[in-house]
This record gives structure tokens, sequence and C-alpha cells, in this order.
């Protein structure tokens, strides 16, 4: 069994990591965060109020959470948690998944990148001093940074002043930026690179992106920094165009990319990848050469106090509308089975009920199925306490709340309870 550890576990990154690996066979994940956080690892496996990483005893704490859970591999969701814990691997106990100290220090850092890497590909014209910007505009970003958080465009002189030591003054690009999604295995040979185009940020992350079919540049890319800088596993470098087309090295990081799901629906699990090419295990990318858009929104997660062992649910309007199922309902359905909760079907279907279950393909979701057919309340047939109900109907949850005193939900808060915290 592969007890993998997610560092830190609030992390866009993180959840790109477990939903990667939650159905991978032989797979146990765990979680480790400084706050409480939106997680789809079960609570019994995720940790809150570990140390930031930059705090002294980060390492201590993670070193006994690796002992006392058994954890066999970690898995960083941060640029620092990348470079603190390959720092510090061999004093873990559990195999860090990433590339060695000496590479994540490098890619850590884009002073060091832009030196490391700059005889090999095209990386921005940077300025030492603030009195060697001539023209504008010119663009400035941390040195350590991650993303575009943290990055503006300088127009004018007097903005000048505002940039610190710790930032880089750089050429601005103006053309399209891409990111390079890529994974090598354990003998440095690049297994896999493919850039998809950012086509909308919110934050430092791609909110629009879609992989590009003309992929051999970026490709050539990629084998220039993997040989350069001994990388393993997955990692991706972003890029943008100059004024006169050319692709231009933004950042190369050693991780995993939040959305790395664009080509994993293209058949490439870099999670999962990662993990074997840290086992020793031979890797190859099977490619299904789809073209795919990825659109992200905002997601949702409830922590409720809501403790029940019955689910009640009407049928019409409710679980079916007309000839169509409502699969968000099914879901939920599934969830509370797989939590041993019975459900039970009530309804004053017009038709054969069972038969409709059985067209519907149905008939085997429920443990119990109440038919009521002389128009007495549902409240007279909810007899189990510690229950939920759904309904379309507000006069029907109106009885059923002032009645039986449970929870009542309406047909558009089920997909709520499909994401409450585990």
């Amino acid at each position: 069994m592969n007890r993998v550890l997610v560092v830190p576990s609030g992390t866009e990154v993180a959840q790109e990591i477990v939903r990667s690996l939650s159905v991978v066979k032989g797979v146990e994940l765990y979680g480790a965060n400084g706050i409480d956080c939106f997680t789809e690892i079960p609570r019994a496996r995720h940790i809150v109020g570990i140390p930031f990483i930059d705090e002294p005893d980060f390492i201590d704490v993670i070193t006994s959470l690796i002992k006392e859970n058994g954890i066999t591999h970690i898995f960083p969701a941060h640029d620092s948690a990348s470079l603190k814990l390959s720092e510090f691997a061999d004093s873990l106990g559990a195999q860090v998944i990433s590339s060695s100290y000496e590479t994540n220090k490098v890619c850590r850092s884009k002073s060091l990148t832009y030196k490391a890497l700059e005889k090999v590909v095209k990386v921005p014209k940077t300025y030492l001093s603030k009195n060697e910007v001539e023209s504008f505009p010119v663009f400035v970003k941390p040195n350590i940074g991650q993303g575009s958080v943290g990055t503006k465009l300088i127009t004018k002189a007097s903005e000048l002043l505002d940039v610190t030591e710790d930032d880089i003054l750089c050429e601005y690009l103006p053309g399209e930026e891409f990111t390079v999604d890529c994974i090598s295995d354990a003998d440095n040979q690049l297994q896999y690179a493919q850039a998809r185009k950012r086509n909308a940020m919110r934050n430092g992350i791609a909110t629009e992106t879609e992989l590009v079919n003309d992929n051999s540049l970026f490709y050539s890319f990629a084998e220039k920094i993997n040989k350069s800088l001994k990388l393993q596993g997955a990692w991706f470098f972003q890029v943008k165009k100059d004024s006169l087309g050319e692709l231009c090295l933004l950042e190369v990081a050693t991780r995993i990319a939040g959305s790395m799901i664009t080509s994993r629906m293209n058949g490439i699990n870099f999670a999962e990848m990662s993990l074997f090419i840290s086992n020793g295990i031979p890797v190859k990318a099977l490619k299904n050469n789809l073209e795919i858009k990825l659109f992200r929104n905002l997601a949702y997660q409830f922590d409720i106090k809501l403790n029940f062992n019955v689910l009640y649910t009407d049928f019409d309007d409710c679980l079916i509308f007309g000839d169509k199922v409502n699969d968000k309902l099914v879901q939920f359905i599934f969830q509370c089975i797989n939590k041993n909760i019975k459900v039970v079907l009530i309804t004053r279907h017009a038709d054969d009920i069972h038969q409709t279950l059985k067209n519907m393909r149905l008939s085997q979701l429920f443990d119990q199925v109440i038919h009521i057919t002389d128009g007495a309340p549902k409240s007279q047939f909810i007899t189990e306490k510690n229950a939920i109900f759904i309904d379309d109907s507000f006069a029907e949850r109106l009885d059923v709340m002032g009645v039986c005193n449970i929870p009542c939900f309406s047909v558009d808060m089920v997909q709520g309870l499909t994401c409450l915290k585990n």
C-alpha cells in the first residue's frame, strides 16, 4: 500500500493531486495543512494545524506525521514545499515525489533559473538596477514566486519606486502565454510535454486553457530544459512570446500544475506517473490525441453538522424530470449507500412506481419504496427521527419539517449535499 501524504493539502495543486490519485489502486491518501481547508481527502486522514512551511518546526512535525501514519510517500503541493521537503528528503522516512533539492533550488528562484538556462533557451532580458531601464513598458515579478502572483507591468519611471531588491525587472513580453506540462522518468528521459494556451487568468490561475495542436516547438523547448536541470516526475514551465513572436521562458516549476487535468483528460495522469517513477517503475505516456479546452470555476464544499441514518426522497420533479434522471441526486443517493445510510423513496407518482423505476433503470436503488395513493401527508410515513427529506414541493417540506422536525432540502440544494465534507 502506498500511503501518500499531500502537503500542503489546501492548494489548487493539492486538489489536482488528490483527484488524480483518489481512485488509483493501492493508494491511500493523507493530507496536512496549516488551516482547515477544502479537500476531498477523508476527514479521518486529514491533519489540520501543522506549522507553515517556513516555520522552524515544520520538518519535525512532518517527520512525526510520517512515522505515526506509516506514510510511504510525500507529495509536495506548493513550490516552497517541494524545495523544503526535497532538502530534508534523506531524513523524513518517506519518499519525496519531486526532483532533487539542487533542481528545486534553481527552479524556486527565477534569477537562478535564468542563469542556468540562458545559454540553453531564450530567457527574458533582465535589468540589474532601475537605472538601466531606458524605455517602457517593463515587467516586474518576485524572484521567489509562482504564476502571475505579485507581478506588475511598469509603464513609467515613477512606478519603479515600488520595485524592491526581491523583485526582478525584465523585458515586457506582449505575446501569447503558454504552460507546458511535462513528465520525466527516473533516468531524466522526457516522457511527455504538452503545451496549453492560457486564455484567461484569475489570481495567477488559468481559468480557461486549451491544448495546443502544433506542439513540436514546445517539446523541443522542454527537452532542452530537461537535459539542463535533471528533472524527475511531473514538472512544467511557462513561456510567452516576445515582440518578434519568439518563445521566451517565464519560469520552471518542479510540481504538479493545477490545470494539468487538461492533459489528464487526454490520458496522462501526472500524479500517478510521478508516484510510479518514485517507486522505480517504468512509465510510458498514453496520449488520446484529443482537442481539449478546460474551463475552471470556483468549487464549493460544505462542513455541516448533519448526521443522519435515513434519506427520504421524492420522485417526480425531484429524482426525475420528465424522462430524464437527476444524476446529482443519484450521486448523493450512492454517497449515502456507501456510508450504509438507508435510502427510502416516498412518492405520490400517478402510475405504477415500480414499473416506472424499472423503465428508468432505478429499480434497485432504494431500501424501501413508499407509494402514497390516498392523499395522506408524507409526514405520516416518516418514522425515522435521525433522517433528512428531499422534495421539490414547498408544501411537502413545510409539512415534514413541522411534524417530523428533520432537515428538509429542495432539489436545488442537492448538488450542495454531494459536496459535504467527509
